[in-house]
This record gives structure tokens, C-alpha cells and sequence, in this order.
């Protein structure tokens, strides 16, 4: 090849390759865990309304699970879109707030993928923290303190604690059963 550049000519510059933000596989795999996410919160959280507004459900399993399985990517996506989803669903009026919580608590929990046991535990329950934290400082100022406490307390040992045992015995179960997601 001659270098053009020395007689004074540029050479076109090569189309840069495009990375896209999220792959086929990646784009289906967050859709089919959004839904997981939708059903279980839409279908659980009818049953544990909350103080301020909200409920309870088991929907984060779907995220801690989409997540040590497939990635921080994932488990963002499926966090923000599947919560969303159910939000909207079930006519939560802070539906907005379950984009942030949601979608940091999947992309925390992505940091366990290939990892340890402990290590997974360890980083839903940062997940679990971060998404339960968002959701109380959002009820400090819709409900006030005393209430935004008893909310905190449900959203981190009732719905993060329950769904991280759940996602964690789920994913090690599912890699031990489909070798091929160890890939």
C-alpha cells in the first residue's frame, strides 16, 4: 500500500466500524427478561401494597437473574424496561423513578456474571441497596421521613432481600443445568 499522504493526497478515511449499544442476542434476551420482570412485579405486587404508594413484588428477581446471567448491559436494560412496564401497567404515578432504581440495580448485579457465589450475593445486595435508596429519597419528599423508613425497610429486606436469594438460586441453578451459558 503507498502512502498517499507523502505526494500531498489523503486518503479517504475507512468507515469507522460500528459497534451497536446492544447485539441481536442481547436485544432479545433484555426483551424476553423485561417481560419476566413486567409479569412478576405486575402479577406479585397486587398482593403487598406499600405506605407510600408503591408494593412489593419479586419482579427483581427477573433483574438480578437476566443480570448475573447475561451482564451488566442486561440487566440495566431489563431493570429499567421491564419495571417500567409494570409500572405503567398497574397505574404507579412515580413511574419515572423505577428508571434510575431499576436499571442501576440490574447494571450493579451485571458485576456477578462468571463470579462467585459471594461475590454475586454480594453485589445484588449493592444493587438491592442502590435501588432501595433511590426509591426512599424520592419518598422522603412525596411522603415524608417516617414513612419513607418503613418503605425503605420493605423495599430492601421485602423485595430486594427476597428477590436476590431468589435470582442468585435461580442463576446458579440454570448455569449448572444450560452448561452453555457459561459462555
Amino acid at each position: 500500500m503507498v502512502n498517499v499522504s507523502i505526494i500531498g493526497l489523503k486518503a479517504a478515511p475507512a468507515e469507522a466500524a460500528r459497534i451497536p449499544l446492544l447485539t441481536t442476542v442481547e436485544v432479545s434476551t433484555t426483551a424476553i427478561f423485561s417481560a419476566m420482570t413486567a409479569v412478576l412485579t405486575a402479577t406479585t405486587g397486587q398482593f403487598m401494597p406499600s405506605p407510600t404508594g408503591g408494593y412489593t413484588h419479586i419482579g427483581d428477581t427477573a433483574i438480578f437473574l437476566a443480570a448475573l446471567l447475561f451482564g451488566s448491559k442486561v440487566g440495566a436494560f431489563t431493570g429499567a424496561i421491564g419495571s417500567v412496564v409494570a409500572d405503567l401497567y398497574v397505574g404507579y404515578p412515580r413511574w419515572f423513578v423505577s428508571i434510575p432504581a431499576h436499571a442501576l440495580e440490574g447494571a450493579v448485579a451485571g458485576l456477578g456474571r462468571k463470579r462467585s457465589t459471594a461475590w454475586q450475593v454480594a453485589v445484588c445486595g449493592v444493587g438491592g441497596i442502590l435501588m432501595a435508596t433511590t426509591y426512599f429519597y424520592m419518598n422522603v419528599f412525596i411522603k415524608g421521613f417516617p414513612i419513607a423508613i418503613i418503605s425503605y425497610a420493605r423495599d430492601l429486606f421485602g423485595q430486594a432481600g427476597v428477590s436476590m436469594i431468589l435470582g442468585v438460586a435461580l442463576a446458579k441453578t440454570l448455569r449448572r443445568m444450560l452448561p452453555q451459558l457459561e459462555e
